[in-house]
């Protein structure tokens, strides 16, 4: 599905990912796990070709997109959650979530609301209020599935639960887990969370200073307890 590497990025003269080379296949659930500062947003950011200068191949179900603009690459099926969210303020639920359209690939129709409503039921009762009304976490949950709607290949989700409450977070990956199982979206995922990524994973990568340390299932990664006291504790 989506193939990236070896992948170097750049702001300025600042070497933020070295050499990192990331696969994820059709259907599968993959997480990016680090500390804050270890480069995830900015592997995320190269990916879509939103902000770094890169070097290195991508490929998104065989063909490369490498020299192609984020919007561009959007259409071609990668569907991204920023970090920030980028919620609409002045805009309601629905007109957040319709705005998705854009991204869809020509040929394919988006999801109706009410199939989006039905992934993301907390949203039904919000669909009238606007941007600027809604909690951060309930922003969270408009944020992916305003980028669900447009039927991505592969969904891009970069740090889903930073600042969210607990009960929402459970929530989220719930209904991260059904969207998967019922449609077979492809997930790719930066975190710290590791309960969460576990959740909504099958396989890992670690990221440290811009680097690949690791590699693997969530069965290699148990077997390595010391991975998440080097990593990934602060």
């Amino acid at each position: 599905m989506l193939e990236a590497g070896p992948l170097n990025l750049f702001y300025g003269d600042s070497h933020i990912i070295q050499d990192v080379k990331i696969s994820v296949a059709d259907g599968e659930g993959v997480a990016i796990l680090g500390r804050n500062g270890a480069g995830k947003t900015t592997l995320f950011k190269g990916i879509m070709n939103g902000g770094p200068k890169a070097e290195g191949p991508i490929t998104l179900r065989g063909e490369d997109v490498t020299g192609l603009p984020a919007f561009a690459r959007a259409r071609r099926g990668l569907g991204l959650v920023p970090e920030d969210r980028r919620i609409y303020r002045h805009l309601t639920v629905a007109e957040n979530i319709k705005m998705g359209r854009h991204a869809t690939r020509p040929g394919t129709e988006p999801y109706t609301l009410e199939e989006i409503f039905g992934f993301f039921p907390m949203l039904r009762d919000l669909q009238d209020r606007l941007g600027f009304e809604l909690s951060g976490g309930q922003q969270q949950v408009l944020a992916i599935a305003r980028s669900v709607f447009s039927r991505p290949d592969c969904l891009l989700l970069d740090e889903p639960t930073e600042g969210v409450a607990p009960v929402i977070v459970q929530d989220i990956a719930r209904q991260l887990a059904a969207m998967r199982k019922n449609n077979g979206t492809t997930l790719l995922l930066t975190e710290q969370n590791v309960w969460f990524a576990r959740a909504c994973t099958e396989r890992l990568y670690l990221l440290d200073s811009g680097r690949i340390v690791f590699s693997g299932d969530w069965a290699e990664f148990d077997a390595n307890p010391d991975l998440k006291t080097r990593y990934l504790a602060v």
